[in-house]
C-alpha cells in the first residue's frame, strides 16, 4: 500500500502557504517577544550545602583514594579551584576563608565576618570598606530570613574559626564565649558539634565567665539539647543542639575506640539533611570536616586518612539527597591547604620512579591512632624505651633509640603541640610521605559542585560567599544593611551608651522620648518598657572602635515606625 502520511510535501503548493501565512508569522513573534521579554535568570534553589575540608589540598585528596583503593566520592563533582588570599596576606586562616565563604568578603586574619580592618592583596571591594571591621551579614542569616531552615555539623566546637564566620561577628576567633552566645540567639534549626563547656557558666563547671547557662536557655525556646549518638539517632524532627564534647569531638581513627557515643560526621550530616529537609521553604547546610587541618598542621598521616575519608562519606551522604531531590546547589572545597603535604619525600626519591600504591599505603595501614592520642599513651613515661613500645603497638614501626629520643627532643619544643614530633620525625624516615610546613600554604585549592548555578573555573574565595547568596535569590549588601546599622547612626550620639556594669554582660542602652531600650550584646533581644521584641539579627559590639550594631528590626521598634523592613532580595 502506499504511504498515505498528511504531513504536505514541503515542495508543495500546500507547503508554500503553510509557510507563508502560518509558520513565518509564528516565527516572527518568538522573534519580538524575545526581544521584548528576555531570558530571565535561573530560578533561585530551595537548598544549599556547602561542605569544608579544612586545611586541605589535592596532594591529601590523591593520598586518600589511594589509600581507598577507589574513588572518592568528590571525584565526579570536580569543576575548578579557588584562589585563598586574604585582605593582607597570601596565606590565610580559617576565619577569614570562612568569612570569605560566609559573607563574600575578603578579610584579615582571625577576623570573624566583619570587614577588613587593612586592605591590601590587592585592594577588597569598595562595598567592604565603607567603614573597617564593620559586621558582613552571611549567607546562613540570609537563609533563615528568607524562610529557610538553616544548619552547621562541624567535628570541632561550635565557635571554631570556620562555624563562627557563619554564625557570629567578633574581631577575633579567639571569642568563643561571644561566638556561642551569638550562635545560640541566631535562632538556628540545627546545630551539632562539640564546645559544651562554652554553653555552661564556671559555677558549673563550664568556660563561661558571663556566669549564663546558654544550655537552659536553648531547652527554653524549645530545643533538644542531645549528647550523643543514641539520642542523635531518635532524633526525627524539630529544633536541635548536638553537643557532644565539652571542646572538640575525637579524630575519626579514634573515635570508635576513645569515644563511641559520639556520632561519625556522616551520620551528623544525614541528620541534619532529614531535619532540615521538613521545611517546604527549604534550607542551608554548613558541613566541616575540621580535624584534617589539624592532622596536617602535625603531619599525622592517621589523623588526616581518617577524617578526610569520613568527610567523603558526608559528601557522598549529601550528593544521594541532592541529586534526588534536584534542587539544591552542592559545594564542597577546602578552605586553604595546611602542611605543604606530597606524596614523595627525601626518602623516598631513589626510587620514586618504581613507588607503587601498596609500598606507599602500606605503613599507613598500621596507624591506629592519630598522633596526639599516640602521645597520650606515652603517658608520664617519657623515655626513649616508651616511645618506642608505643609506637611500635600503635602505628606499627620500629623506631631506633636516636629516633626515640629526637621524638622526645622535639616534643619538648613544641610544647602543648608536643605530638607534632611523632610526624616530623616519622614520616620522612618511614613513609613516603613529605611536609614543609606545620602551618598553612598560600596555593588554590580545588572546588566540587553540582546542582543548579554549580559554579566552575577558577573562582576568588570571597565568590564563594557571593555565588552562594545569588543562588538563594539573596543580596549580601542589602542584607548587611538591613541587618547591623551603627547605632549612634540612627539616634543622637548622646542618646547612645553601653553599659558595662557588668563587663561580662555589656547592654546597649538608648534613650528616646523619655523612654530606655535595652539591648543586650551577642543577644537578639529588645527590651523597650514592659516588651521583649525577639530580634531577627543579633547585637554586635566592636570595642575597638567602640561601635554597636543593630538590626533596622529594633530602630523601627524603638521609634514606633510601622513600614515594612527594608528588602534582602533584588
Amino acid at each position: 500500500m502506499g504511504n498515505h502520511s498528511s504531513s504536505p510535501d514541503m515542495g508543495s503548493p500546500n507547503a508554500t502557504v503553510l509557510q507563508q501565512f502560518i509558520l513565518r508569522p509564528i516565527m516572527l513573534i518568538v522573534i519580538v517577544l524575545s526581544l521584548v521579554y528576555p531570558a530571565t535568570a535561573k530560578a533561585a534553589v530551595k537548598n544549599v550545602i556547602v561542605l569544608i575540608m579544612d586545611g586541605c589540598g589535592d596532594e591529601q585528596l590523591t593520598l586518600a583514594r589511594w589509600y581507598k583503593g577507589s574513588p572518592l566520592a568528590l571525584d565526579a563533582i570536580r569543576v575548578g579551584a579557588v584562589k585563598t588570599y586574604n585582605a593582607d596576606s597570601v596565606i590565610p586562616d580559617s576565619a577569614s576563608a570562612g568569612t570569605a565563604y560566609a559573607a563574600g568578603v575578603r578579610t584579615n586574619s582571625g577576623v570573624v565576618s566583619l570587614s577588613p580592618k587593612t586592605a591590601t592583596i590587592p585592594p577588597a571591594p569598595a562595598h567592604t570598606l565603607k567603614m573597617p571591621q564593620q559586621p558582613c551579614a552571611t549567607v546562613l542569616e540570609g537563609a533563615r530570613l528568607l524562610g529557610k531552615s538553616t544548619g552547621v555539623v562541624v567535628t570541632c566546637r561550635i565557635s571554631h574559626a570556620t562555624p563562627a564566620t557563619y554564625m557570629a561577628h567578633t574581631p577575633s576567633r579567639k571569642m568563643d564565649e561571644d561566638i556561642t552566645e551569638q550562635a545560640v540567639y541566631q535562632n538556628i534549626d540545627v546545630v551539632m558539634g562539640g564546645g559544651k563547656k562554652y554553653f555552661r557558666p564556671q559555677s558549673a563547671g563550664g568556660n563561661r565567665q558571663d556566669q549564663e547557662d546558654l544550655i537552659s536557655v536553648l531547652q527554653t525556646h524549645g530545643y533538644r539539647v542531645i549528647q550523643n549518638r543514641t539520642e542523635l539517632h531518635k532524633l526525627d524532627k524539630g529544633k536541635v543542639f548536638g553537643l557532644f564534647a565539652p571542646n572538640h569531638l575525637e579524630a575519626e581513627i579514634d573515635r570508635l575506640e576513645c569515644a563511641p557515643e559520639q556520632p561519625s560526621l556522616a551520620e551528623m550530616t544525614r541528620k541534619a539533611i532529614q531535619l532540615l529537609s521538613a521545611n517546604p521553604a527549604g534550607f542551608f547546610l554548613l558541613v566541616e570536616g575540621s580535624q584534617i587541618d589539624w592532622a596536617c598542621h602535625a603531619h599525622d598521616p592517621a589523623h588526616l586518612i581518617g577524617d578526610l575519608l569520613m568527610f567523603d562519606r558526608a559528601v557522598q551522604a549529601a550528593l544521594d539527597f541532592a541529586q534526588k531531590d534536584g534542587q539544591t546547589l552542592l559545594l564542597a572545597l577546602p578552605d586553604h591547604n595546611t602542611g605543604g603535604m606530597s606524596i614523595g619525600n627525601q626518602c623516598s626519591d631513589h626510587y620514586y620512579t618504581r613507588l607503587q600504591p601498596e609500598a606507599l599505603i602500606a605503613p599507613l595501614k598500621k596507624m591506629q591512632l592519630s598522633a596526639p592520642t599516640l602521645w597520650r599513651r606515652v603517658g608520664k613515661d617519657k623515655t626513649p624505651e616508651k616511645i618506642k613500645d608505643t609506637v611500635i603497638r600503635y602505628w606499627g614501626i620500629q623506631l631506633t633509640e636516636k629516633d626515640a629520643q629526637e621524638i622526645l627532643k622535639k616534643a619538648e619544643q613544641y610544647g602543648k603541640n608536643a605530638h607534632n614530633a611523632f610526624g616530623e620525625v616519622i614520616c620522612p624516615k618511614y613513609t613516603d610521605i613529605g611536609w614543609t610546613t606545620h602551618g598553612h600554604t598560600g596555593g588554590d585549592i580545588p572546588l566540587f559542585a553540582c546542582g543548579p548555578h554549580r559554579p566552575v573555573g577558577l573562582l576568588d574565595a570571597p565568590d564563594i560567599g557571593r555565588l552562594t547568596a545569588e543562588a538563594m535569590d539573596l543580596d549580601l549588601n542589602m542584607l548587611s544593611a538591613r541587618l547591623f546599622v551603627e547605632a549612634r547612626q540612627a539616634f543622637p550620639a548622646q542618646a547612645v551608651r553601653l553599659d558595662h556594669t557588668d563587663p561580662y554582660n555589656p547592654v546597649v542602652r538608648i534613650s528616646y522620648h523619655d523612654r530606655q531600650a535595652s539591648l543586650p550584646v551577642n543577644k537578639n533581644l529588645l527590651y523597650w518598657g514592659e516588651e521583649v521584641l525577639p530580634l531577627e539579627g543579633v547585637v554586635v559590639y566592636l570595642p575597638e572602635t567602640e561601635t554597636t550594631y543593630l538590626p533596622v528590626q529594633a530602630i523601627q521598634a524603638i521609634k514606633g515606625e510601622s513600614k515594612p523592613l527594608p528588602p534582602i532580595t533584588k
